[in-house]
């Protein structure tokens, strides 16, 4: 199947959401924007997504030439980074986790630490039975069985240590990028959402006190939660957010944000904890690189459309840099192009991929809205179901294509009618 849209200068099969390549664009505008209002020298991409993010922030950079601006590429994740920012266990409470994650197992607890290798030990002395790790208590926190995890001396031994190896492992790592101290502002580059990782950053690095960060600044694509952002730990959605009050156009820029996740694939696997070699080296710890199949087969051919399309762009940039390539306007009609009118082979492909979760709960999950195509009475249905609930949380990744499936065209378009007219 071939699609056309506006910007497309071929028929490429996988020429599919071209128009995000504008949205892109315009985050890395401003986000070099900032930079060089700010002297800000040195910017650290986050893994994964930060990947393609770095290499299209290079093409601009170059073509535009203006500031001393140095991009480092830091592997990370929600996994990796949690442990290490931890306080001592009498201490902590685990929020950043628990704040999304409450039904959770065991198996699950300690994969979100990067100790699930340690996860049949501790079973057996907690003197549980076979698989009973696997199994999600409806509110791990306060069950008996985390109570009984925290006073296991075994576990404790294992936090304490752990914690305070990987925390160590992590900042000379973060050293080794720049061959010298991490600088007291730390600037970092991501997708984004709720900056879970940046929070992590924060209380590693700059809570006790102990290293030269002071403070920690993230830039995003879009923020939907600000989580344990504060004062030296400001976080900015440069495309779109809903922190304080919502961005202009916020409700299109928010349909479907899989898109990003997904077109930002990086090469290899997500990060899970940190080592020092015996020669001092630190470095980070990849862990299987699970959707490697799926990304080389459905995803890396689109993400290419996408970066020629991105190079497009920048070759039209003024040698000297330009405030506004692109107006907002025009962003805002493309991006609103993508999620509200995408083409039927654009539908397929997005309901072909998957995502796995590597924290909290770890599972895959798949982007498909339904198994073929529902009858007049289960349109009805579904669309009375929906307003008894009035929850549009319930449409799932991309609101919708989850209306056009089950409801048909007409509720898909008048929800998209009221998003587009929203500030």
């Amino acid at each position: 199947m071939r699609c056309k849209t506006d910007i497309v200068t071929t028929s490429n099969q996988h020429n599919l959401f071209p128009e995000l390549a504008m949205s892109i664009f315009y985050f890395i505008e401003k986000l070099h924007q900032e930079l060089v209002q700010q002297s800000i020298n040195h910017i650290y991409f986050l893994s994964r997504e930060g990947q393609p993010l770095l290499r299209m922030f290079e093409m601009y950079h170059e073509r535009v030439g203006r500031g001393q601006i140095i991009p480092h590429y830091l592997e990370v994740s929600r996994r990796s980074t949690l442990l290490p920012s931890l306080a001592p266990l009498a201490e902590e409470t685990f929020d950043t986790l628990f704040r999304q994650y409450r039904r959770i197992s065991l198996f699950e607890f300690l994969s979100s630490l990067g100790l699930e290798v340690h996860t049949r030990s501790i079973a057996q002395a907690l003197g549980m039975s076979d698989g009973a790790d696997k199994i999600r208590e409806d509110d791990f926190p306060s069950s008996s069985m985390f109570t009984a995890l925290k006073a296991l001396p075994q576990f404790q031994e294992l936090y304490k240590f752990e914690r305070t190896e990987r925390r160590q492992a992590f900042i000379s790592y973060l050293s080794q990028l720049t061959g010298e101290t991490p600088p007291a502002q730390l600037v970092i580059v991501d997708v984004g959402w709720k900056g879970t990782i940046q929070d992590h950053l924060f209380a590693m690095l700059c809570r006790d006190d102990d290293t030269s960060v002071q403070a920690v600044t993230g830039f995003y694509i879009g923020l939907v939660a600000e989580g344990a952002a504060g004062p030296s730990n400001n976080k900015y959605g440069l495309l779109f957010s809903s922190v304080s009050e919502p961005s202009p156009k916020f409700h299109v820029f928010n349909e479907n944000r899989a898109l990003f996740e997904i077109l930002l694939a990086a090469d290899h696997g997500s990060i899970i904890s940190y080592q020092r070699s015996p020669d001092g080296r630190a470095h980070a710890v990849r862990g299987d690189f699970e959707e490697h199949e799926m990304l080389e087969t459905e995803v890396f051919p689109v993400q290419y459309q996408l970066f020629k399309h991105f190079e497009r762009i920048v070759s039209r940039v003024p040698l000297l840099g330009s405030k506004h390539l692109l107006s907002f306007e025009e962003v805002v009609n493309a991006h609103a192009r993508m999620v509200f009118k995408p083409s039927a082979c654009e539908r397929t492909w997005f309901s072909s991929v998957s995502h796995v979760e590597n924290y909290g709960v770890f599972e895959r999950s798949y982007f498909s809205t339904s198994e073929g195509r529902p009858s007049f009475v289960e349109r009805l249905r579904f669309l009375i179901q929906l307003l008894q609930r009035r929850n549009l949380g319930t449409l799932g990744f991309w609101p919708w294509s989850m209306l056009y499936e089950r409801g048909g065209a007409l509720p898909a378009a008048i929800y998209a009618f009221i998003r587009r007219q929203q500030p």
